[in-house]
């Protein structure tokens, strides 16, 4: 008896999971505002980058100079 109600909960629960799955139509499509907004989001992001890298600071950080021996010891335990 145990094992039909196991089956049969397993068989109820097989058509909710396929539910979830399927597609839940297009994408609703954006407006011109809504895109002209995205361009300058992006204008400003791709700015904002390249000050970034003006700058130098990638290369210049190194967070770990405090931590690592002041030689070159290149040695390996």
């Amino acid at each position: 008896m145990k094992k039909f109600v196991i089956a049969a909960m397993m068989i109820a629960f097989f058509p909710v999971c396929a539910q979830s799955q399927q597609d839940k139509g297009p994408p609703t499509a954006r407006t011109e505002q809504e895109m002209k907004q995205d361009k300058e989001i992006d204008k400003a992001y791709q700015e904002a980058i390249k000050r970034a890298g003006a700058k130098g600071q990638a290369s210049n950080s190194d967070p770990w100079k405090t931590v690592r021996p002041a030689g070159n010891d290149n040695t390996k335990n």
